[in-house]
């Protein structure tokens, strides 16, 4: 990262980005646009010039009979910008990818396959994702099943295309997965489809299960103790803050101080949105200070694509916000 902050990084491309955003388009994507790219080269005008016609270009490159979501497009063209991919390359590779996922009978489900092929090739660095790469792909994702049948869904292919290519067979990868979700529930936190999705980006953080699930188990308390409290929406984010073997205090004291600067941006950001941002900033401004290692890079894939999710939500809360107001 350049030598701004991340908060700082944020604002010049979020600013940048709103100036021609037009009055009646939601503000939301170009919120997680702007965090995703807190680690591409080049001033904010460039950078948003940069996602803006990346973002054109998927739109012309897309069938438009897959009728994917504008907020996926645009967070997903912000990312190949960071990976200086181009959007032909990626759709040919995401075309050919999705008939790899259909030999090995996996559900068919264009949002979640984009998002896992976007993973699988930053990992592969560009280069063409193999059958073998797909195999693992597939053999995780049943470990997956073995232990959560009615949880494991296609909503865990991202998760499984970033555990792809970890060391250890399938069997130990989901074994390991299980145990932190196990302790997690140990730890008074609720069962279902969030404490999955949490284990599994716990799996790829450093040290020992038990050290894992109790920096989680910190992170919870500390936000407690400042009034903040965590539901299972926010599992994900405390999950990726338990990649940074820091101090809890020292986290959540960030995090909420970067919350409260936020309050500033305009147009106004909601409490909720606010929260899920001063995350991603205070782990790209903690990672930033560390040696550069796979499992946080890995992790700051995760939370954009979990930021692109989010934005998806986000905007169908407001498409049936606005659908029961005309009714």
């Amino acid at each position: 990262m350049q030598s701004q902050s991340a908060l700082d990084r944020f604002k010049s491309v979020h600013d940048a980005l709103q100036q021609d955003r037009r009055w009646w388009r939601d503000a939301t994507r170009l919120r997680y646009a702007a965090m995703a790219a807190i680690m591409c080269e080049g001033s904010g005008t460039s950078v948003a010039h940069g996602i803006r016609k990346m973002g054109d270009d998927l739109k012309k490159e897309f069938p438009w009979y897959w009728g994917v979501n504008p907020n996926i497009q645009f967070v997903v063209g912000t990312l190949l910008l960071l990976q200086r991919d181009s959007a032909k390359r990626f759709i040919n590779e995401l075309i050919r990818v999705r008939k790899l996922f259909r030999e090995q009978r996996l559900h068919r489900a264009l949002q979640f396959e984009l998002l896992a092929v976007l993973i699988l090739r930053i990992k592969a660095e560009g280069r063409t994702i193999s059958r073998g790469t797909v195999r693992q792909f597939k053999a995780i994702y049943d470990e997956m099943k073995k232990h959560h049948r009615f949880l494991t869904g296609p909503d865990d292919f991202p998760a499984c295309a970033l555990l792809t290519g970890q060391s250890g067979t399938p069997q130990t990868i989901g074994e390991g997965i299980e145990a932190i979700y196990d302790q997690l529930h140990d730890s008074k936190f609720s069962k279902g489809n969030p404490l999955q999705t949490a284990a599994n980006i716990m799996y790829l953080a450093p040290g020992r299960t038990r050290d894992v699930v109790g920096r989680a188990t910190a992170l919870r308390n500390e936000f407690r103790s400042n009034n903040v409290r965590i539901n299972q929406r926010d599992y994900d984010e405390v999950a990726i803050l338990s990649m940074l073997q820091l101090p809890a205090w020292k986290v959540v004291a960030r995090v909420l101080d970067l919350r409260d600067e936020l309050v500033s941006v305009r147009p106004k950001i909601n409490k909720l949105l606010r929260f899920d941002l001063a995350v991603g900033i205070a782990f790209a401004d903690f990672a930033a200070g560390v040696a550069e290692s796979q499992p946080l890079g890995g992790a700051k894939i995760l939370l954009d694509v979990q930021a692109m999710l989010a934005a998806q939500a986000a905007a169908m809360a407001a498409g049936a916000a606005a659908a029961a107001a005309a009714t």
